[in-house]
């Protein structure tokens, strides 16, 4: 009897396009911004017309909800990634340093991404910021849950606000993709060095 054969599903050109497209569009809002980047642009960037693109996004809108719902699953995903190599009773100094070593490198892996959110926040019209809200909420949900294990812990202390030590927290590894070199520290060193400011200022 022969041997059962895997066969393995073809990547479809459509699919490669629409990478593409997404890729430099991400490029574009984040160097640009998205008030001053046009459909034509991007097509041009991804050497096609215009009118193609409409093929694959049926507006500006949809393609950069698209590139913000990316965006977020990078990071939840690589998160996700650092959480599940822990022990299932993680202690919050741990679960930190998971937290920060996920989201800081899906932050530097994909910076276009990341830094589209970061750098349109202002310019995002509310109907493509809405469409990101539920992915988003749900990836904030699990830092209140840690800040929440830190307090139970006695790691963040009594008269520290919680919530404002996530956003700060998140904010620091935020903007580290506009400040990043490759040529400088290594994320490990950073993730290092991120977790040791943040635990010794909460205690």
């Amino acid at each position: 009897m022969n041997p059962k054969v895997t066969r393995i599903k073809p990547v479809l050109k459509k699919d490669k396009t629409r990478e593409v497209l997404l890729d430099k569009a991400a490029q574009m809002f984040s160097r640009q911004g998205y008030q001053s980047t046009s459909l034509k642009e991007i097509a041009a960037a991804a050497n096609m017309k215009a009118g193609s693109l409409y093929y694959h996004f049926a507006s500006k809108e949809a393609l950069m909800a698209e590139v913000l719902d990316r965006s977020i699953q990078f990071i939840s995903d690589t998160v996700a990634e650092e959480i599940e190599k822990l022990n299932e009773n993680y202690t919050f100094e741990d679960g930190l340093k998971a937290f920060i070593n996920g989201h800081l490198t899906a932050i530097l892996k994909h910076p276009d991404y990341t830094t589209t959110t970061i750098r349109n926040n202002g310019q995002i019209p509310k109907a493509v910021q809405l469409s990101a809200h539920t992915k988003r909420e749900h990836y904030e949900q699990q830092w209140r849950r840690l800040m929440a294990q830190g307090r139970e812990e006695d790691f963040i202390r009594p008269d520290l606000d919680e919530q404002l030590f996530r956003l700060m927290v998140l904010g620091s590894l935020n903007w580290s993709s506009v400040w990043y070199k490759p040529s400088g520290e290594s994320i490990d060193s950073l993730v290092k060095h991120f977790t040791q400011v943040f635990l010794n200022g909460c205690r």
